[in-house]
């Protein structure tokens, strides 16, 4: 029988489990039998009884009234995280650290602790925690999740396209010039992605959404071949007009992907004729995505 994690609860959760395991206690049942009904170790159990109560038994309050940053990671979470499973802990496996790293403070902010370790996992960096209450919270129906972040709907946004947005320019090497801009959204819910178009469709910006992949197509990582389990689709906005708009009503937490946006309008500002000059001195192609030299 899988034991139960004392601190993945609220208090009000595991002051209720010492609560009953005292009461089943005192009508005869043994230490042993008390933990197998509650799912708890028999040594908790004990310390419990004996009026010697876990250090962790208070260590969870999360604040999940709604904020700015609760709502951020509502849309971030929806982009790249995930729950693992029975063990009710929120994870988040990202390739960019330092977006990692933010996300962990925003975490950390909410569950009222300080951020947790950071840890290396192939070509990714993650970082879970443990809180029922957090990872009920964030797997509740889109629809309830979207009521919870009235009002903050432009964090929602942020938090949205930093765990799943791009900014690209349309380069021609061949032709050496710069034609444009997009701003993408990648997802496997397609849901989400028609979610977002209708949010910022009150900026009056509208994007396209296409189907780009099948699940079962191999996908390369930082070097390493995955198969995708299910097709991904994309939202995109193109044109320096929608560019601006996104920069002044969306925008992103994220620093890398602000710059980036921020440059490619300077360029198409530019004549065409110098457009290719300044970003290829700004920036190298590396695999299917261009990156800033002074990244």
């Amino acid at each position: 029988m899988r034991r139960r994690r004392i601190g993945h609860g609220t208090v009000e959760e595991r002051l209720k489990l010492l609560v009953e395991a005292v009461r089943l206690r005192e009508l005869g049942y043994s230490y042993t039998k008390i933990g197998n009904l509650l799912c708890v170790g028999e040594d908790t159990v004990s310390s419990w009884v004996r009026g010697e109560r876990p250090k962790r038994i208070s260590s969870y309050n999360p604040d999940l009234s709604p904020s700015p940053n609760l709502a951020y990671l509502v849309g971030f979470y929806l982009g790249d995280g995930r729950s693992a499973g029975s063990e009710k802990k929120v994870r988040f496996k990202l390739a960019d650290r330092l977006q990692l790293e933010y996300v962990n403070t925003i975490v950390a902010g909410i569950l009222k602790r300080a951020p947790k370790p950071i840890r290396l996992e192939g070509p990714f960096y993650a970082v879970d925690y443990d809180s029922v209450a957090l990872s009920d919270y964030l797997e509740r129906p889109l629809c309830e999740l979207m009521i919870e972040v009235d009002g903050y709907g432009n964090d929602f946004l942020q938090g949205f396209y930093d765990a799943e947005g791009y900014v690209s320019g349309l380069v021609d090497r061949s032709t050496r010039r710069v034609n444009g801009i997009s701003i993408g959204l990648a997802n496997t819910r397609l849901e989400y992605l028609l979610t977002v178009s209708g949010l910022i469709s009150g900026y009056g910006l509208h994007g396209r959404v296409k189907r780009t992949h099948r699940a079962g197509e191999a996908m390369t990582i930082r070097g390493r071949t995955w198969v995708r389990r299910n097709a991904v689709y994309h939202l995109v906005l193109q044109g320096v007009s929608y560019a601006r708009v996104f920069q002044n009503k969306v925008g992103f937490r994220n620093p890398g992907k602000t710059r980036k946006l921020a440059d490619l309008i300077t360029v198409m500002e530019m004549a065409p004729e110098e457009r290719y000059a300044w970003f290829t001195t700004h920036y190298r192609k590396e695999g299917w995505k261009w990156v800033r030299m002074d990244k």
